[in-house]
């Protein structure tokens, strides 16, 4: 199978319509005609990832964020260009010494119908929404302190710890999710202030919009951009390997590359 064949496959199940325009989604660098030996999915493509899976002959790399970092100018401080980046040139030194091909799959998995935001759910273990948007869903869960929901989801998500915000003892009932990076905008709130939530689970939140759910009277359970985008690409593998059942399929997990003090 090509790249350019597996490529197709991918944007089947997560089909670039479905995703916000002019995002970066597809293949992004290698040969469309190179041939596949394996496939690894991730949350993103560190050195650490990609040299995993170069080492376990996974040439085929399906990632939910970006590959390189990008360059913008800005006054506030100086900036590399591009292929300047330390960063940028240390995971293609990796992907070109090994021959790896990198796809993304971003917004377009997590627009689609068991993408990213309801991988997120099902391993939390909720039923159907009581709400849905395209990026948003929101569930009516047993009531239960703030703090007891927040040791269901660090069990569940198989994380270090949790960052929460609120009264701990306080009954939650309806729970937003706010996966990956939707809490570092404070708009985010706004969507579960109208439709009655009373606790989101966010993966990142600025300071910021941490405290625009506090005002609203919200509670907010933290967990990190990775841990919440995980089962999104964790089923992503198991999606392709139903399909390509001869085909090497492996989730390698990008990981908590920091300690609490």
């Amino acid at each position: 199978m090509t790249a350019k064949e597996l490529e197709t496959i991918i944007l089947e199940i997560a089909p670039l319509h479905n995703g916000n325009q002019g995002d970066p989604n597809g293949l992004l660098y290698g040969d469309p005609e190179g041939r596949v030996t394996g496939i690894a999915t991730t949350w993103t493509p560190t050195v650490l990832v990609l040299k995993q899976a170069a080492a376990e002959g996974l040439n085929f790399v399906l990632t939910h964020e970006i590959p390189w970092f990008t360059s913008t100018p800005s006054s506030w401080f100086a900036t590399l260009p591009e292929d300047e980046r330390p960063h940028n040139i240390a995971r293609k030194a990796v992907v070109d010494g090994h021959g790896l091909m990198v796809c993304r799959c971003h917004s377009n998995w997590d627009g689609t119908e068991g993408g990213v935001p309801d991988a997120l759910a099902e391993v939390l273990g909720f039923g159907a929404p009581i709400h849905k948007s395209h990026f948003v869903r929101m569930y009516e869960v047993r009531p239960q302190p703030l703090a007891k929901l927040a040791e269901h989801v660090k069990a569940h998500l198989g994380v270090p710890t949790v960052r929460i915000a609120g009264d701990l003892a306080r009954v939650v009932r309806k729970v937003g999710i706010a996966y990956g990076g939707l809490a570092q905008n404070f708009g985010y709130i706004d969507e579960f202030i109208i439709n009655g939530a009373d606790t989101v689970i966010c993966g990142e939140a600025f300071d910021y919009s941490l405290r625009a759910a506090i005002d609203a009277d919200i509670g907010l359970i933290e967990t990190s951009h990775v841990a919440s985008e995980n089962p999104g690409m964790r089923k992503f593998a198991g999606l392709l390997q139903e399909r390509l059942p001869d085909m090497p399929v492996r989730f390698i997990d990008a990981g908590h590359p920091w300690v609490y003090r």
